[in-house]
């Protein structure tokens, strides 16, 4: 759900540079699917910076946890780039949408057990909410990348 916030936040900014002229991009769309693309690179910059807590939602299962956060991390950023380069768009969005069902597991994991990872992403409530938001934002890249204009 801080995705979300944080493509709001930079949606809304890019929408205001547009408006004062700072940013050829007027609509909607393509200012949601640059505003995805860079919180992608942001987040998976964050893999890097703060490796553990990703280890910590590392079910089990998975081997080599440690190089599973770094490639993810990797991945995020080049679809991140991707999304926001109109000619890769739509093959970005769907990596972006097959990772973000790679990484699904990871999701439920921490959900059932209650995984401890800060803040208010200590509540079963948010835990158990990132599931159907991670639908909805695979809905959320696929609509911006099909949708934008350029």
């Amino acid at each position: 759900m801080t995705v979300f916030f944080l493509i709001i936040i930079l949606s809304i900014l890019l929408r205001g540079a547009a408006k004062i002229g700072a940013s050829p991009v007027k609509n909607f769309w393509d200012n949601a699917r640059i505003a995805t693309g860079l919180t992608f690179i942001f987040t998976g910059a964050t893999h890097f910076l703060m490796p553990d807590k990703y280890l910590e939602m590392m079910p089990p299962f998975v081997p080599f946890p440690l190089f599973t956060v770094y490639a993810s991390g990797v991945l995020e950023i080049l679809g991140g780039l991707g999304l926001i380069l109109p000619l890769t768009k739509r093959l970005a969005s769907y990596g972006l949408i097959a990772l973000l069902l790679a990484v699904f597991p990871a999701n439920i994991y921490v959900a059932l057990n209650n995984v401890q990872l800060g803040g208010f992403m200590n509540y079963a409530i948010y835990q158990w909410l990132r599931l159907p938001m991670q639908l909805v934002l695979m809905w959320w890249i696929w609509r911006t990348a099909l949708s934008s204009k350029s």
